[in-house]
C-alpha cells in the first residue's frame, strides 16, 4: 500500500507507457492503495508516473495504457481527488466513452447507465496525461 500523493508536480507530468506485465504489478499495489471509500485511482498518484489506473465504481476496472478512442454527449459533474482533499470543482465531462487498454482485449464501453464510472475512467485517464480535474473545471 502506497501513499497518495497530495498536489505535487508529478501530477502534471504525462505518464510513460508501461508493459503489461509491470502494469499487472502497479495493478496490484492500485488496488492495495484505494481508500475505501474512493472510486478511482491513478499511478502517478502513488508516485508511480506509469499509464496504468484503476476504476471502481462500482465493480474494480483496471486499465493498463488506456486511451479514449470515442466519446460523446457532455454533462457537468461535480468532482473531488484524492489527490486534492476538500476541493472539488464542476467539470464538463463525456457521458460515454469508448476506452481501449492493453489489458482488455476488447474495446470498453462507459455511459450514462454508470455517470459515476464514466467520469471516473476520464478523470483518471486525465491523470495519466498530466491533467488534473481543475484544468477540466467548467467556466461559465
Amino acid at each position: 500500500m502506497k501513499k497518495v500523493i497530495l498536489n505535487n508536480d508529478l501530477l502534471s507530468l504525462p505518464c510513460e507507457a508501461v508493459s503489461l506485465e509491470e502494469g499487472v504489478e502497479i495493478a496490484t499495489t492500485l488496488i492495495a492503495s484505494l481508500p475505501e471509500d474512493a472510486v478511482g485511482i491513478a499511478a502517478n498518484q502513488i508516485g508511480i508516473p506509469k499509464r496504468a489506473c484503476l476504476v471502481a465504481a462500482p465493480q474494480p476496472v483496471v486499465l493498463i495504457n488506456p486511451k479514449i478512442v470515442r466519446a460523446h454527449g457532455s454533462t457537468k459533474f461535480v468532482e473531488g481527488c484524492l489527490s486534492f482533499p476538500n476541493d472539488s470543482v464542476v467539470t464538463e465531462r463525456f457521458t460515454s466513452v469508448t476506452v481501449i487498454a492493453d489489458n482488455h482485449e476488447q474495446p470498453l464501453n462507459f455511459g450514462e447507465e454508470n455517470l459515476l464510472e464514466c467520469v471516473c475512467v476520464q478523470h483518471e485517464i486525465d491523470h495519466l496525461n498530466g491533467i488534473t480535474m481543475f484544468d477540466r473545471q467548467y467556466k461559465k
